[in-house]
């Protein structure tokens, strides 16, 4: 019996010991992959006059994130681990990205919103509007909201969390417009939508669903209509003028990925597009490559690998045309409205869908466009400048209207 035993620890020992040379060696081939992208990554994003201490830090962040990227069969103990998490009912997960993950209490996956020191993206914003003012070009501060709506309405948060989202927001238009400068706070309009609150942003992902981010572009568009001059017809902004596939259980999206589709959960996704007659020219830029899409807005302004992919991690959100420098759409259709649109990732199905009532709409994402904006405002002559964030797009790279970050 004795013997019998001995043997079982040794099988085990042994068995114990493969499995680990296993994945030392699969992770160690994964690290080394990782490890040359990471650096050469870091070498792209760091800048040589960076400061020796900032330049550590940076690369500490990339190894870091690298080597959690990169473990073998990482999804799968992720997948292990949201599942312990869910059993014993965790609403907090710390993550090397976002710092920690939460659970709402509507089931929702966020982050939290730090306090930010605003003073000097306010004086970027002031510089911008009074060269603007000077080149006779309005300009229109448009304030998106957040997963988390503002705490008078709903505190979703687990109660050792603290969120400055709203607050930061708060402070910034307070002071914009004390500055006189135009401001339109989406933000109440948006969640006393007549719309299934729990409908508005996808459970596993930051952004608003489709659904959500089409309704805020009709309250922009009345905005525009009221206050600015634009003549953009509400048939637009009818729901009933569109067509509706629901794609089901088909979205995992970046927060979800990071703590599992048992614990996050799968979304599903809602495409919109219109059933009217519809006719654009799409020039995408970025940097030296250049692409031009015709044809209607399904054909030009659609990007259907991003549905076509079975991958449901696929950001199936981009399928709105994103996460480029520069787009140019030209509505054919629509004689009259340019529009210039500086935006983050919550502005890609808003310009889309607005394209469909003016003739022209640029889209401009600072983090990837490194030149002076004013200057370029004055080339394409737009009826007006819309700088549209979310509340946590408070950072440099997106307040850099002169193209100095690099």
């Amino acid at each position: 019996m004795r013997e019998k035993t001995q043997k079982r620890k040794k099988i085990t020992a042994v068995m114990f010991i493969i499995v680990l040379s296993l994945l030392f060696s699969g992770n160690f081939i994964n690290y080394r992959i990782a490890g040359k992208t990471l650096l050469d990554n870091y070498r792209e994003q760091t800048a040589q006059e960076t400061g020796f201490f900032d330049k550590a830090k940076a690369f500490i962040s990339s190894a870091d994130a690298g080597v959690n990227e990169a473990t073998l069969a990482r999804d799968d103990f992720v997948e292990i681990y949201g599942l312990v998490q869910k059993c014993i009912h965790k609403r907090i997960m710390p993550d090397p990205m976002y710092g920690a993950l939460y659970k709402t209490d509507d089931g929702k996956i966020n982050f939290s919103v730090e306090k930010k020191y605003m003073d000097d993206y306010l004086g970027s914003m002031y510089d911008l509007a009074n060269g603007l003012k000077e080149a006779d070009i309005p300009m229109l501060y448009v304030q998106f909201p957040f997963k988390l709506p503002p705490k008078n309405i709903e505190n979703s948060l687990p109660v050792t969390a603290n969120d400055y989202s709203n607050e930061n927001a708060d402070y910034f238009i307070k002071n914009l417009k004390s500055a006189k400068l135009n401001v339109y706070d989406i933000r109440s309009d948006f969640w006393n939508l007549k719309m299934n609150r729990d409908k508005m942003f996808f459970n596993t992902d930051h952004h608003w669903t489709i659904e959500a981010a089409f309704k805020a572009t009709g309250l922009l568009e009345r905005y525009l209509n009221k206050n600015f001059g634009f003549k953009i017809d509400e048939k637009y902004r009818d729901i009933n003028n569109y067509n509706k596939k629901i794609y089901k259980n088909c979205f995992v999206g970046s927060m979800g990925r990071r703590v599992g589709r048992v614990y996050g959960g799968v979304d599903d996704f809602t495409l919109i597009t219109p059933k009217f007659d519809t006719s654009f020219k799409l020039v995408e830029n970025d940097g030296e490559n250049s692409k031009v899409f015709r044809g209607s807005f399904e054909d030009a302004v659609l990007d259907k690998a991003y549905l076509e992919n079975k991958d449901i991690t696929t950001n199936r959100y981009a399928v709105y045309h994103g996460d480029n420098r520069e787009l140019i759409f030209t509505n054919n259709k629509v004689k009259g409205g340019k529009v210039l649109i500086i935006k983050d990732s919550f502005g890609i199905p808003v310009y889309s869908f607005m394209s469909l009532g003016v003739h022209e709409v640029r889209a401009l994402d600072l983090r990837l466009f490194n030149e002076d904006l004013l200057e370029y405002a004055k080339l394409c002559k737009p009826d007006i400048v819309i700088v549209m964030y979310n509340v946590d797009c408070f950072k440099d790279e997106m307040f850099d209207f002169k193209g100095q970050i690099k």
